[in-house]
């Protein structure tokens, strides 16, 4: 069984660099034939006398010798076999599947040792360690285990009782003779009863040793026939079988095999008197039920309490005899499985399948080695501490769930205050992975488990990488990182955990995620991982995370910076492996950093990929610091004391700007560093009118600047163009600059680059000089005056626009943030504003309302007075305009306020607040109109003296106004022309109109010259009603 493609997955399973730290232009790479080569690799050692140590696994030398260690020169870029003495055990070890490196010590495993014991082969593993001149002074383990010495009493109890047919019971004996040749081996022995009402033993141990072929000592074996006696025969077994005397072996595990066709039946005994006495003796007891007889649930409760518990794991049932043929290798497995153990835990193995160093690091403690297949593939790890037997760390003696669960598969040790403790990875753990967090008790000598953490998804392989992180670099770990490469959604592909650890309790909480580039679901994010030392010069360890898979297995690389509390979410920097010439992959499949092996000081990368590794260097990091100052640091009022003039061209002041730069990463290189910074001024960024500017190039400028690890300053004159109508604001000068590092020699032509902390943006600002006297302070004297332009009388419905003209004038020093706001009633809205006059170029009056509700009575409106300043001796005349609606109801007087104020912060004077009011009417229009169907004339004679004819007349009235009044209408008519009287109006009957909205009241006048008729309407008129046709 080839194990190498199950159990290192990772092994054989960065876009263009978007972040600054990692220098990808002059990579290191080594390369060679070795199968495997690129699969691990550590940094060991230093510059002088170090170099890469990587692993081929893979490679194929001598005969059962698989593996091969290479120790690769930066300075030489060449890669040379290092000579391991392996022992004459060690076939097919995998050597160099896990590295570790510590101080001046290498640990070099090989976990896939194959060991025949007999039959089986099982799976150990070998690890060197080598001192700093690659010699190897320990073997760990020294020797494997001897292959274990495991005995086996076995005795097959078969029914032979009536109900049997003959045939059959050849087909029995066929079925005993098969299952003893697959058990033929020094180590297992078979003893044979059978029984019915009777017993008979055939043969038991010490006869089996003196003769062990299967068909002669079956060929005297005939069936007994009768009842069915079977918790007698077991009694028998125990007690007659079972023993030294019949050649049972103390040491050995006893199975017991019942073979029958039917429940018991006439047997004195009970199963609960043979089964406990089996019980107490360790014997193992399997039932196999033959025939129909066991379809019933009394007989299959019978098979279940003869067998052991579980009994799914110890009951067979076939339907007939021929079909035992089809159990004898499930019965084989059974028995193999717990051949030689008698754990608690029931698991199939002890340490025979361990694989030790599959994972592997060096702690302050000794060398520990992951077992991952120790106790059922359960796992664990060993630590080999300075003397005595190395200590086994596991859980599966206190969790029964452990099974398959691979812990030991990754190791990291975390250390607080000298003592360390250790972080192990079970990464099939119940298909979704732990991670366990052991440490040891007060006494120093168990230890024990005291944070664990499980997986999230299944198949995720959470736990199956991991890295301790020692963020501020105080010796004390502050987090682990937990990596679960085969993570997945549609978008990322594995995930990697970050988890502070809470002292003193030792507790793992993960907080945050890191995740690679979207849209790589396959990318086996977190397939390897590192710290990678301070790169970015921040105090911080980063770290390195591998996603070999990214980008159809190319594979990519990325930086994580580290910060307080663990890492940011977003990488830093991202390198792909098919950024490289040398069409690598699996880029990122193994990585390991921190240590400077080319001699520049610098923390360097070892990052492996398919058949190559690559070295990368980080880059020296620098930091600027700019400063900005001016001299004057004010203008002084002389350069923009304009004196009416548009155009100045004064100076203002001088700009110095100085750029410090400094190293933020420790190296060797010294100052024979430079880079070329580029930077541009601007002065009054988004102004759109112009208020200063450089000499020559008006108000931005640009400059290049060549510096090494030093301070530079460079002066420029600033003018004043124009004459400025804004000296309140200061004027803002900005600065933007980058940094292009310069190639160093020293270091290959590695190129510096700026922090990420640098500010790339400063800013300066520029104040005007204030002209406020010797005292500093000014003192603004703001009077205010206004009038409603001519108006005498205001009248509602008639005018719709009131004009305030407003006079303010400044007789004290420079008046800063000048408003004039007016209170006035809610029937009025302000509309406009407009200058009339000034005694200054370009003041600018600008005017606002403030939104009211319809509860208000009052509303104010602010305007703002040549803002920010309105200068000493100023005067301003500006017309503000009011809409007077038609419907205000003012009463009869009008009061309007002004106030003027500044940010001077002055006392408040009369003269800043004036009050006018004004007599208020309201208007009117109403028009009465005589209709077409009134009566135009009347035919009578004297004749017809005393007759009575009626006179109709029809008027009109009509409100033309919004605003609703009381009308009273008077009508009057003659009765006489030239002193004749031409009718006696003896009566006169108004109309009548339903819908009017107003009664008429006829009064007879008691003289005749004229004979009034008025019908007085003392309600409100409303035009929307009207007209209003009267008699």
């Amino acid at each position: 069984m080839d194990l190498l493609p199950l159990l290192i997955y990772l092994f054989t399973v960065l876009a263009p660099s978007h972040g600054f730290s990692v220098d990808v232009e002059v990579p290191i790479t080594f390369q060679e034939a070795a199968a495997g080569f690129g699969q691990s690799v550590v940094q060991f050692g230093s510059a002088r006398a170090g170099g890469l140590i990587v692993g081929a696994p893979l490679q194929t030398g001598d005969v059962n010798e698989t593996g091969k260690v290479y120790k690769c020169d930066p300075g030489s870029r060449r890669c040379q076999e290092i000579p391991i003495q392996r022992p004459p055990d060690a076939v097919n070890m995998s050597l160099g599947l896990s590295l570790a490196a510590r101080d001046s010590k290498l640990l070099v495993c090989g976990p896939t040792v194959h060991q025949a014991c007999g039959e089986n082969m099982y799976v150990k593993g070998y690890c060197f360690l080598l001192d700093q001149s690659l010699q190897q002074p320990q073997r760990i383990p020294n020797t494997l285990a001897e292959c274990p010495r495991r005995f086996t009493d076995i005795v097959l109890l078969i029914d032979g009782s009536g109900s049997i047919e003959a045939e059959d019971f050849e087909k029995m004996k066929t079925f005993l003779s098969e299952i003893m040749k697959r058990f033929r081996s020094i180590n297992t022995q078979f003893a044979l009863m059978q029984y019915s009402h009777r017993f008979r033993d055939h043969f038991d141990f010490s006869q089996y040793r003196r003769s062990s072929n299967p068909n002669r000592l079956l060929r005297s074996v005939w069936q007994l026939t009768g009842a069915t006696h079977t918790a007698s025969a077991i009694q028998k077994v125990v007690q007659e079988l079972f023993i030294s005397g019949r050649g049972a072996r103390d040491e050995a595990t006893k199975i017991l095999i019942v073979i029958t066709d039917g429940e018991k039946s006439e047997d004195p005994l009970s199963y609960s008197d043979a089964i406990p006495e089996a019980q107490r003796a360790g014997i193992i007891r399997y039932a196999i039920g033959v025939g129909e007889a066991f379809s019933s649930a009394a007989a299959q409760e019978e098979l279940q309490e003869i067998a052991s518990k579980p009994s799914n794991e110890h009951v067979f049932r076939v339907d007939n005899f021929d079909a035992l043929q089809s159990i004898q290798s499930q019965l084989q497995e059974k028995i193999f499985a717990i051949e030689g153990t008698q754990s608690q835990s029931g698991s199939s193995f002890q340490l025979e399948m361990s694989q030790e160093g599959f994972s592997s690091l060096l702690s302050p403690d000794g060398p520990v080695l992951g077992a991952v297949g120790a106790y059922a593939w359960s796992g664990g790890i060993y630590l080999y501490g300075s003397g005595g037997a190395p200590s086994f760390i596991n859980v599966s003696r206190t969790s029964t769930d452990m099974n398959d669960a691979y812990l030991g598969y990754s190791s990291q040790v975390i250390t607080a205050n000298g003592q360390s403790s250790y972080v192990v990875g079970a990464p099939r753990y119940q298909h979704t992975g732990k991670v366990i967090l052991f440490s040891q008790d007060t006494k120093g000598r168990e230890w024990t488990p005291r944070s664990e953490l499980s997986g999230e998804q299944i198949g995720s392989y959470f736990g199956g990488t991991l890295c301790a992180v020692d963020l501020d670099r105080d010796g004390n770990t502050d987090l682990v990182l937990i990596g679960a490469p085969m993570y997945y959604t549609r978008l990322n592909g594995g995930r990697v955990y970050n988890c502070p650890i809470k002292w003193p309790r030792m507790t793992l909480i993960c907080t945050e995620t890191l995740q690679g580039q979207t849209e790589q679901a396959f990318g086996r994010f977190g397939a390897s991982m590192s710290e990678i030392g301070d790169i970015s010069g921040d105090g911080q360890t980063d770290v390195a995370i591998g996603a070999p898979m990214e980008n159809n297995n190319r594979g990519a690389l990325y930086i994580f910076h580290g910060g307080k509390g663990g890492f940011s979410p977003q990488y830093r920097q991202r390198i792909e492996g098919s950024l490289f010439p040398s069409r690598l992959h699996y880029f990122g499949q193994a990585v390991s950093g921190g240590t400077d092996l080319t001699g520049d000081g610098l923390p360097d990368i070892a990052v492996g990929a398919q058949g190559q590794i690559l070295l990368l260097k980080s880059r020296p990091v620098l930091r600027v610091r700019v400063s900005i100052s001016f001299q004057p640091s004010t203008i002084p009022t002389s350069a923009f004391n304009c004196q009416g003039q548009e155009q100045l061209n004064t100076e203002a002041s001088r700009a110095e700007v100085c750029f410090t730069v400094t190293k933020s990463t420790m190296d060797s290189l010294g100052n024979g560093i430079s880079s070329n910074i580029q930077y541009s001024l601007s002065l009054d960024p988004g102004r759109t009118k112009i208020r200063a500017a450089f000499d020559s190039t008006g108000p931005i400028l640009s400059r290049e600047l060549q510096l090494g690890i030093e301070k530079k300053c460079e002066k420029h004159q600033i003018k004043l163009p124009l004459c400025p109508e804004d000296t309140l604001t200061p004027i803002t000068l900005r600065l933007n600059y980058t940094l292009t590092g310069e190639p160093i020699a020293a270091a290959g032509r590695l190129r510096p680059i700026l922090s990420e902390d640098s500010a790339l943006v400063s800013v300066g600002s520029l104040p005007f000089e204030k002209d406020c006297g010797s005292d500093k302070v000014c003192t603004d004297e703001l009077q205010i005056s206004f009038n409603f332009s001519g108006l005498s009388t205001l009248v509602v419905g008639v005018t719709p626009e009131l004009n305030t003209t407003v006079s303010i004038r400044n007789r004290g020093e420079n008046s800063y943030s000048t408003t004039v706001q007016f209170f006035y009633p809610a029937a009025l809205s302000y509309r406009r504003v407009l200058l009339l006059q000034s005694n200054r170029r370009a003041v600018a009056v600008k005017c606002s309302s403030a939104v009211g509700s319809k509860e208000q009575t009052q509303r104010n409106s602010t305007c703002h007075v040549n803002h920010p300043i309105f200068w000493s001796g100023a005067e301003a005349i500006f017309i503000a305009t009011f809409d007077v609606s038609s419907e205000a109801d003012l009463g009869d007087r009008l009061q309007i306020m002004a106030n003027a104020s500044s940010d001077n912060g002055g006392p408040i004077t009369e003269h800043m607040i004036h009050r006018v009011e004004l007599p208020v009417k309201y208007g009117i229009f109403i028009i009465l109109t005589s209709l077409e169907e009134s009566t135009k004339y009347v035919n009578f004679s004297s004749k017809e003296a005393g007759t009575s004819v009626p006179v109709t007349h029809r008027y009109e009235v009509k409100n033309l106004r919004q605003r609703s009044v009381p009308i009273s209408v008077t009508f009057q008519f003659p009765v006489e022309l030239s002193g004749v009287r031409v009718w006696d109006a003896s009566e006169v009957v108004p109309s009548k109109v339903p819908a009017s909205p107003c009664p008429c009241v006829c009064e007879m006048g008691p003289v005749m010259p004229s004979l009034p008729y008025s019908a007085p309407c003392w309600d409100k008129l409303l035009r929307e009603k009207g007209p209003f046709p009267s008699p």
